[in-house]
């Protein structure tokens, strides 16, 4: 991988985060407002100023990706895709049309910094995944330790996803009104009270995409 900046001294890696949905954004803003003198996140509108930029593959799920064809025609070599578990063919997609690799969207956030790092610093190969296979075993884990049921933490992840109840009920083959009840529920176990609430949490909590555990 050629072209990357890297970053010298102590200046945090400058990152541009391109996603539609502002719940997205806000999650990840505050995933990363910990490690701020590490990465430091950019609006789009700084993008020339970016050391490389965060690609969110959701927005090839309706759009052009013209927003992407814009990114690496700007910054061919840095535009690192945000992976949606659920749709792997975004990502590939992404990587088809000049993203140089990906991480899981759901990341912890001390993971997700330093494949930032690595990227910027060059020591990530065209086409790779960031090496981070136990972060769905550790979600599990955690839906488990705070009594989500399987169908919680579907629909948990597909909140975090940034989809809409009726997304929801398509996904997981539910009426509208049981995703309302079951989203009910999930507020009420893991102590949060709105949609921005809960993909903050998610987010910070490691739930991708839609990490189906199995069950509906």
């Amino acid at each position: 991988m050629s072209g990357l900046p890297v970053p010298s001294g102590p200046r945090p890696v400058r990152t541009t985060l391109l996603s539609e949905h502002p719940i997205v954004i806000a999650g990840v803003h505050r995933l990363l407002e910990p490690y701020v003198e590490r990465v430091l996140l950019i609006p789009p509108d700084e993008l020339p100023r970016a050391d490389l930029v965060l690609y969110d593959v959701f927005g090839l799920h309706d759009g052009t990706g013209e927003d992407l064809e814009l990114a690496i025609k700007r910054h061919p070599g840095r535009v690192l895709a945000l992976s949606r578990e659920l749709q792997p063919g975004l990502t590939a997609r992404a990587l088809g049309m000049g993203a140089v690799a990906s991480v899981p969207f759901g990341s912890d956030a001390l993971d997700l910094v330093v494949a930032i790092e690595d990227f910027a610093a060059g020591r990530l190969e065209d086409g790779s995944q960031t090496d981070l296979d136990n972060q769905a075993d550790r979600r599990r884990q955690l839906g488990r330790d705070i009594n989500l049921s399987p169908r919680e933490q579907s629909v948990l992840a597909l909140i975090v996803s940034g989809q809409s109840n009726d997304d929801i009920a398509a996904e997981l083959y539910l009426s509208i009104n049981t995703v309302k009840s079951v989203i009910r529920s999930v507020y009420r176990k893991i102590g949060i009270h709105s949609r921005t609430q809960a993909t903050a949490w998610g987010v910070e909590h490691g739930f991708p995409s839609g990490d189906h555990a199995g069950g509906q």
